[in-house]
């Protein structure tokens, strides 16, 4: 039996147990070597086949040691380019970056993740959103639906785990929402 421990919150995915991205059962994590009640379910980018990781080592940075792994890609961070050219964008805090590369579990998405950015910062990850849960916030996400012209389709079928699904983020320094769509 696992002795219960209050498992470690992440400054940039604070739901991260609610969204389904650490499963609750009985582990030997294969970073720390411990007993534990949670194993992460997200994705992680390394070399390393890791099938039973616990959320105090992602926490921790041990596991991003251990493996030389990242747990979001560096290049579907928004605003990174690999290949630059012209006026680069302008700078994301560094120690923000670090910890989503390296110490905060990633969200699941159909393709690879983007993990968006606003006020030259990481932005929070909320959740997996529909239609239904953005109409509040539609004013707030026209920049991020340009490139959707039919608002309604996307509207009745934009789902939190259906084909076409949404990921709803916000900043924590100015509070706006951002949204980044991605489907099967």
């Amino acid at each position: 039996m696992v002795t219960p421990t209050t498992p470690p919150q992440f400054v940039f995915n604070p739901n991260a147990y609610q969204v389904g991205l650490f499963e609750q059962q009985d582990i030997v994590c294969e970073c720390c070597q411990q007993p534990r009640a949670y194993n992460y379910a997200g994705p992680i980018y390394c070399v390393a086949n890791v099938e039973e990781l616990c959320p105090w080592c992602i926490a921790d940075g041990s596991a991003a040691r251990k493996w030389d792994a990242e747990f979001q890609d560096w290049a579907s961070i928004e605003g990174h380019d690999p290949n630059p050219q012209g006026t680069p964008p302008a700078a994301i805090n560094p120690a923000s970056l670090e910890e989503v590369l390296f110490r905060s579990p990633a969200y699941n998405s159909w393709q690879q993740g983007v993990w968006l950015t606003h006020c030259q910062d990481m932005c929070v990850f909320l959740g997996y959103v529909g239609g239904n849960n953005i109409r509040p916030l539609l004013d707030e996400l026209r920049p991020d639906l340009e490139a959707w012209p039919d608002e309604d389709f996307l509207l009745r079928n934009l789902s939190a785990d259906g084909s076409l699904t949404g990921y709803l983020f916000q900043c924590r320094h100015c509070g706006q929402h951002r949204l980044h769509i991605d489907c099967d």
